[in-house]
């Protein structure tokens, strides 16, 4: 049973507004029809029941959901934590002693086998 919709009603069960869940009834692998419920309570609507409120969705949000529920809040960039370049500079996969093999992964300038995130003091960067 696969959850894909809902919306805001009022229940005549429970005597509350809450969420409407819509349901995919299956027979097998094959999808036979849906019902409707509350989610709340559980009680099935018969009929498609009147909803109590729409989202109110602006044009531009319409093909975004976090536009709807945040407004423009959410399209902010997210903050640069740590800088990759200095976190990632100085790794072995990036030096030019480092050889991959099939089998293994091995330091051309230590003679010994490494992983690609190790680092060393000896790191000359890839040209």
């Amino acid at each position: 049973m696969a959850l894909y919709r809902s919306m805001l009603i009022y229940c005549p069960d429970c005597k509350e507004e809450t969420l409407m869940v819509t349901d995919a009834i299956y027979d097998g692998f094959k999808k036979t029809g849906e019902r409707t419920r509350c989610a709340q309570c559980g009680h099935e609507f018969t009929s498609d029941p009147k909803t109590k409120s729409k989202p109110n969705l602006s044009a531009k949000s319409k093909g975004d959901p976090l536009a709807a529920l945040f407004g423009d809040a959410h399209e902010e960039e997210s903050p640069e934590l740590f800088d990759v370049e200095a976190e990632t500079g100085r790794l072995c996969r990036r030096c030019t002693h480092y050889v991959l093999h099939p089998f293994t992964q091995r330091c051309g300038l230590h003679d010994r086998e490494v992983s690609a995130t190790d680092t060393c003091d000896q790191f000359e960067k890839k040209v």
